[in-house]
């Protein structure tokens, strides 16, 4: 019965979302390209894959829509260009939107970012079918993408603040979003490189419903301080071969201590990611992400040679972790404090380091990311910006998964 009831409520929704967009009819849209450019050097490549507001509802072009106030939102933070396309229908489905992007060509894309989910909400698409459909979607985007685009979901935007759709019928399919919402939150944090970006804390004014150009403004705002810190490191690596070549530096599977049931199979995974971003930026043989825990050292990923393990206090990260920002010892051999530690007179032998400390949301600083290896080389050609935007990305990832949390 509780099948029967829920396929009545999915039809009747149906069609009052049916009848609801009718009086879309008179709301201006978009005729022009769906494309949108920030001038500037280096420009970012952005991919807006979308439905509902996201297709430019009240606006005459896609440039006072959200390629625009994205493009530009991009611009302000990163001081470069900002090339935004966008493909969008005004009610489309998750099980559509793979076959909108037959024929992109995604590997030229720096991020995507997904705005779905408005027609599902309406139309009560089931939450085993939503996880199924969307796992399905960034699966697949996540495959033809470069290792370093990541892809930021955005949470399904607030059903009654779209005017023709504020009514009960409204209500009860923003419950239904939040329902999705979550399904979206836990598929993300099983991928690499997937971020679930929720609206709950969205700086733009969900009740203004999205239908002027200061709307769009605030939204590609919201977006840009999300996405910005990310593009950031994409634009500043150096790679010594290009990820995913099957000429990159050899790894080895993650290395990790201690108990680690209560740790998220998603949040280690994105580590692993950056972590080996971080040794590919630098061209180092190995990269370490560790923290305190208690007197030892906990590694939570690593990439290149098997590492040993020292006390806390006798590691590099420990240094790190008393300084108050980037650690760069050029030559281990030629600092007193470190020539005749076991791992410079053994292995792996480490003769350059840098690294960056990591903070709990309290501002304590647990842990440190680092590269390192075994050649030396001069201060002067370390960047240490990347350094710090790369820690950033883990901390954020850390606190976001209430990593640090008691």
């Amino acid at each position: 019965m509780q099948g029967l009831a829920r396929v009545a409520a999915a039809g009747m929704m149906r069609t009052w979302a049916a009848i609801s967009m009718q009086g879309s009819v008179t709301i201006p849209q978009p005729s022009d390209t769906p494309v949108a450019h920030s001038p500037g050097i280096d420009s970012d490549r952005i991919l807006v894959l979308g439905s509902g507001p996201a297709a430019g509802w009240g606006v005459s072009s896609h440039d006072l829509a959200l390629p625009g106030s994205l493009a530009r939102a991009l611009s302000g933070r990163t001081q470069r260009g900002a090339d935004v396309a966008l493909i969008a229908s005004s009610i489309g489905l998750l099980a559509s939107a793979q076959v909108q992007l037959r024929g992109a060509d995604l590997r030229r894309l720096d991020a995507i970012v997904v705005v779905l989910g408005v027609g599902d909400a309406l139309h009560l698409t089931a939450e085993r079918t939503w996880q199924a459909d969307l796992t399905r979607l960034l699966n697949f985007v996540e495959r033809h993408t470069n290792d370093s685009a990541y892809i930021y979901v955005q949470g399904i935007q607030p059903i009654r603040a779209i005017p023709i759709f504020n009514s009960l019928g409204g209500t009860i399919a923003d419950r239904h979003a939040r329902s999705l919402d979550a399904i979206t939150e836990r598929v993300c944090l099983s991928m690499r490189r997937s971020v679930f970006v929720p609206v709950a804390d969205a700086e733009f004014p969900a009740s203004a419903g999205l239908s002027d150009s200061t709307d769009y403004r605030h939204w590609g705002e919201f977006l840009a301080k999300k996405m910005a810190g990310r593009l950031e490191v994409v634009q500043r690596s150096r790679y010594p071969v290009p990820l995913g070549s099957t000429d990159a530096p050899p790894r080895t599977a993650p290395i990790r201590g201690g108990d680690q049931r209560h740790l998220r199979r998603g949040c280690d995974t994105r580590l692993d990611h950056i972590v080996a971003l971080a040794q590919q930026s630098f061209g180092t043989a190995s990269a370490l992400f560790a923290i305190r825990d208690s007197n030892r050292l906990q590694i939570r990923s690593s990439t290149g040679p098997a590492l040993p393990t020292p006390a806390w206090s006798d590691s590099m990260s420990a240094m790190v972790v008393r300084a108050r920002g980037a650690v760069i010892v050029p030559d281990t051999l030629a600092d007193q404090r470190l020539r005749r530690k076991a791992f410079v007179t053994g292995a792996p032998h480490m003769r350059f380091y840098a690294g960056f400390p990591i903070e709990a949301a309290s501002g304590e600083r647990i842990g440190a990311l680092g590269v390192f290896d075994p050649e030396p080389r001069a201060d002067s050609g370390v960047d240490a910006v990347l350094l710090r935007q790369l820690a950033l990305m883990i901390q954020e990832e850390m606190n976001t998964n209430g990593e640090f949390a008691g």
